[in-house]
């Protein structure tokens, strides 16, 4: 997949701006608070249909704007060309088009450009609670697996419902007919549910361990498995996780909410077999942070047939000269990268990159 020209208006700090991009690398350089996130924003809304900053689309509007609009003219790698527009309301109200024709909502055009971003709060899925870590493997699968974004936000829906019968239970109004119900909904949607992560983190833990042996001098195996909040046993998972309701019942009333089921799951990590939450420095956390997404795109790539477009946001700012130079290698022949560096990168003559520079929310193509 490939963004060949982009249109801005209103968005952030960028008032304006129609640019061109190269297929490969483009380059995007500019001091702290200048705008560089604020255009990988831009793209990644077409990917993610959510700002990856914040829950209120609103706060995407630039300041005393009543709106902002955003167009990109994509090309698949099939060289099928179409454009993509989102129109966003002060108030909320959202207009989205595919090729001039108004579609239902954001939703409806999730998946359409593929996309990874790495941005250097992702050091939160090495380091950070364990929702860092499902939200990586939950996006990854709904890029992925037909069926899994679905079936995620079913179980959200069942997961939301039984809580409101558990804080009714709580002051003696629950149905008890109505909950079991739910139980048994709720543990269907969640086998399929960490079953789907499962086999999409198989295919991501052979990548990452694969890219950290080569693209990185470790010392120990990179190594990742899923943590069931279910204990493991005999029996299929909805069978333990229903029985696993059953015991847990009285305390679930008492504290208000579900105690245990994917919604609470997690993906140790670690390096030599020592936990890279516990014992991993700083600069190997944001590695391992790395590796995991660029196996994220190299999965995307092989299951979809369709390379995804990678944004990368102040990558290179604290790796030394020789893991940049492998990064940029593994990159350079698969994706178009957006890359963004508080200086310039020193790329200005070569061929195939674009540069640009960012200045107060202004963007110049050098």
């Amino acid at each position: 997949m490939r963004i060949n020209r982009v249109e801005i208006k209103n968005f952030r700090n960028i008032k304006e701006a129609r640019l061109r991009f190269s297929s490969g690398f483009n380059f995007i350089a500019g001091l702290n608070a200048q705008g560089k996130t604020n255009l990988l924003e831009a793209l990644y809304l077409f990917s993610l249909c959510r700002s990856f900053r914040t829950k209120k689309r609103e706060e995407m509007v630039a300041l005393g704007a009543p709106f902002f609009f955003l167009r990109i003219k994509v090309e698949s790698d099939s060289g099928v060309e179409f454009v993509l527009e989102i129109g966003v309301e002060r108030g909320g109200r959202t207009r989205v088009k595919v090729n001039g024709e108004k579609v239902r909502g954001l939703s409806s055009i999730l998946g359409l450009v593929p996309g990874v971003i790495f941005t250097p709060r992702d050091i939160g899925m090495v380091s950070g609670p364990p929702g860092e870590r499902r939200t990586f493997i939950d996006y990854t699968a709904s890029q992925i697996s037909e069926g899994f974004l679905e079936n995620l936000k079913e179980y959200r829906h069942v997961l939301r419902q039984r809580n409101s019968q558990i804080k009714e239970a709580a002051v003696g109004k629950c149905n008890f007919k109505i909950m079991r119900a739910l139980d048994r909904i709720l543990v269907e949607k969640a086998e399929d549910l960490v079953e789907g992560r499962k086999r999409v983190l198989e295919e991501i833990r052979e990548k990452a361990a694969d890219m950290f042996r080569h693209v990185f001098t470790g010392d120990g195996d990179l190594e990742m498995e899923y943590i069931s909040s279910i204990k493991s046993g005999s029996g299929k998972y909805s069978e333990l996780f229903l029985s696993s309701i059953e015991k847990m019942r009285n305390e679930e009333i008492r504290r208000g909410y579900t105690l245990k089921g994917p919604h609470c799951d997690d993906i140790g990590i670690s390096i030599g077999k020592l936990d890279l939450r516990k014992y991993g420095s700083q600069g190997r956390k944001r590695l391992v942070a790395i590796v995991m997404k660029m196996a994220q795109a190299s999965v995307i790539t092989e299951k979809r047939g369709e390379t995804p477009v990678v944004l990368l946001d102040d990558l290179f700012s604290e790796l030394d000269d020789c893991v940049s130079a492998r990064v940029k290698e593994f990159l350079s022949e698969r994706y178009q990268n957006f890359i963004t560096s508080p200086v310039e990168i020193g790329t200005q003559n070569r061929k195939g990159v674009g540069n640009f520079t960012i200045h107060k929310g202004v963007i110049t193509r050098q």
